[in-house]
């Protein structure tokens, strides 16, 4: 599934259409956390989203008579792997969300690279970080403190900074972890990820549970919540992965990851026009200079990654590139 893939060169028309679906599946996320949190817990609204996502990935796999098989090791390093990239951060991104804008959320989220080529550079030794990848993360940090923009204390909000930030850490450190413990896993995007995402529900079902009771109302077809919960279930936790390892296959690694600067343009535009939030003029600033520092922190990988395990709503990584 690297960028080399033989089929890379295929017409425009015959991927553009998954890397929208992608990106409106992932950038959309933020906005039904928004809605999900209005009658549920942050716990509630991670764990909810993943069994929903796990219902749909395990049809998926059904129709397609693909079932992966597994040893006991593999399962494992899976649940390890899955505990950064689609547990903790599931329930961490809906509490940053109760303190900072979707909008804000999502620009922030799109530093899941910068993370993943740091914890890269530390935990894989023979991937020699290089000076372009150095200079990517000092640039990209800058970025990050324009974007929230940390001269304003009066504004800044340090504990949803702080927790979105370190929701993407665990981004970069799952999708490292992922080069190191599953490249002999061999199993298609949809059961690597439906086994991931499926044994993340189940270990966040107590958390959510302890969480506290849901908000009177909460189920009601009626309400946004639920709606809320099984569209990122439905579209940010199952079509927007498969929709994204379709591009990866279609037209190569390095034009997929592009993704990862629509999402933040589609979750802004749903920010505005349907919760109301405003724009601040640094936000979309420190967007750009972050953006500068994930495409120099990508470049001159030196050697192809393994196919990770399920890349986070709204968190494509560089580890495709």
């Amino acid at each position: 599934m690297s960028g080399s893939h033989p089929a890379q060169h295929a017409p425009m028309r015959a991927w553009m259409p998954s890397l929208m679906v992608a990106a409106l599946g992932w950038g959309s996320s933020f906005l039904f956390i928004k809605m999900g949190l209005e009658a549920f817990t942050p716990a509630q609204v991670g764990f909810g989203r993943l069994l929903v996502g796990a219902i749909v990935l395990v049809a998926m796999v059904a129709v397609a008579r693909r079932w992966p098989s597994f040893t006991w090791k593999q399962v494992g390093a899976i649940a390890v792997v899955g505990v950064c990239m689609s547990g903790v951060p599931m329930v961490l991104i809906p509490m940053a969300e109760q303190h900072i804008t979707s909008i804000l959320a999502s620009l922030l989220n799109a530093s899941t690279p910068l993370w993943t080529a740091l914890f890269v550079a530390l935990l894989i030794p023979a991937e020699r970080t290089t000076r372009s990848q150095l200079v990517g993360l000092l640039v990209g940090a800058a970025g990050l403190a324009v974007l929230v923009g940390a001269w304003d204390v009066s504004e800044f909000s340090l504990s949803g900074t702080v927790l979105m930030l370190t929701a993407t850490a665990f981004y970069g450190i799952g999708g490292t972890l992922s080069r190191m413990l599953l490249t002999r896993v061999s199993a298609g995007p949809a059961g690597l990820s439906m086994t991931q995402v499926g044994i993340s529900a189940v270990m966040l079902a107590p958390v959510a549970v302890l969480s506290g009771p849901p908000e009177q109302g909460a189920f009601s077809v009626t309400g946004s919540a639920l709606w809320g919960v099984l569209a990122l279930g439905v579209l940010g936790t199952s079509f927007a992965y498969i929709m994204f390892w379709r591009v990866v296959k279609l037209a190569g690694a390095t034009t997929a990851t592009s993704v990862t600067f629509l999402v933040p343009v589609v979750a802004t535009v749903l920010g505005v026009t349907v919760l109301g939030e405003g724009l601040q003029w640094y936000e979309p600033v420190g967007a750009l200079v972050v953006f500068v520092g994930v495409w120099l922190a990508g470049r001159s990988r030196p050697k192809p990654p393994p196919p990770p395990a399920a890349t986070p709503p709204g968190a494509p990584s560089v580890d495709v590139a």
